[in-house]
């Protein structure tokens, strides 16, 4: 609704640490903007007060030219000290024309999260040390009078009271907003530290992590899951023949089948090198032979990049030694090897009645 007065600065893109200043810039600006035009023809038309009309009439031109000179130069630095400074002295200006009567001190309360939210905690410090000194040394000069809260008391509560809303509100909205984008950011991090860039499978890293998760439960549950060890035979003769540029495109499509080959609930990841490691959840070590041939003989009938090749692939229940890999391509690759309760059985080419032939 207020995005005419909210102007967008290319040289601060949301992800610069300047952009929330600059937002705060123009957040202080419009809050001042109208609380001086307010304020000017209350004390002007109202209470007839002059001087205090003069103060605030100060305050908005002072807010406007510095709205101004922001949106063509963009000096953030420059702007945030011109804001602090005006919010300050003009503040101040008008708690001491009062004498601190009138509960003009709740505005002194306005300048530390302008403050220290522009210039640094430092400054921002300084600033409403300064303020407050003031403010409890006019205080201790009202000892013994006699306070009368009259319409200006209430309408200065009311106004200061509007003011830290309004400014708390906008420092929620970028809390909120710097979380929010921190957190996309982490799964972002997250995902590129778990992921093999190359494939877009995981990498070793987590699927050592995923594999230690499972044998934990398997200890208390006694699920059944599945380790495939998958690995391109001879894949060195690809890389020698048609280049290494061919050969990653080969292991970036044999990714792609094997996430479509072997469903969405499997664990996928590259292991290192043309090696793919698969863990099949809930899955008994029987059908998850049965998935492992039907893959070998997909790849063994088709050809990937116009390059055909085979595959040799060990499976083992998740709790058992991972050695099926090594016999399978021992025993003359392109085969699916399982081992169970150290039992070892090598398919070729068949897959009958539901056991391996």
């Amino acid at each position: 609704m207020l995005g005419f007065w909210y102007k967008e600065f290319p040289q601060y893109p949301k992800d610069h640490k300047d952009f929330w200043r600059t937002r705060l810039i123009a957040h202080s600006l419009l809050i001042t903007t109208c609380y001086f035009l307010v304020l000017t023809l209350l004390n002007l038309f109202y209470f007839e007060s002059y001087d205090i009309a003069l103060i605030d009439a100060l305050g908005l031109t002072i807010s406007l030219g510095i709205y101004t000179w922001f949106n063509k130069t963009a000096n953030v630095n420059a702007a945030a000290w011109a804001v602090t400074l005006m919010v300050v002295s003009l503040i101040m200006m008008f708690v001491i024309s009062v004498g601190g009567h009138a509960h003009s001190l709740f505005w002194a309360t306005l300048i530390p999260p302008f403050s220290f939210f522009l210039v640094g905690r430092n400054w921002g410090s300084l600033f409403s040390t300064v303020a407050f000194t003031i403010c409890a040394y006019l205080v201790y000069l009202q000892q013994q009078q006699t306070v009368t809260i009259g319409l200006g008391s209430l309408f200065n509560l009311i106004e200061v009271s509007l003011a830290h809303i309004l400014i708390f509100r906008f420092y929620e909205k970028t809390r909120f907003s710097a979380y929010t984008r921190l957190s996309i950011r982490n799964l972002e991090i997250q995902h590129l530290a778990e992921t093999d860039k190359l494939t877009g499978l995981y990498n070793r890293q987590k699927f050592d992590f995923e594999l230690s998760q499972l044998i934990a439960k398997n200890d208390v549950f006694k699920t059944p899951h599945c380790l495939l060890i998958c690995d391109i035979d001879h894949f060195k003769n690809i890389n020698d023949t048609y280049g290494h540029l061919v050969g990653d495109n080969v292991l970036t499509e044999f990714s792609k089948i094997l996430k479509m080959r072997m469903g969405n609930d499997a664990l996928i990841a590259r292991w290192g090198g043309e090696e793919f490691t698969i863990i099949l959840s809930n899955t008994s070590l029987n059908d998850s032979a049965k998935k492992a041939d039907d893959l070998r003989k997909y790849i063994a009938k088709n050809t990937i990049t116009n390059i055909a090749f085979t595959i040799s692939i060990g499976l083992a229940t998740i709790q058992k030694d991972d050695t099926a890999l090594y016999k399978a391509k021992n025993n003359g690759r392109n085969k699916v090897c399982v081992s169970d309760n150290d039992s070892t059985v090598i398919a070729q080419s068949t897959y009958l009645n539901g056991s391996i032939a």
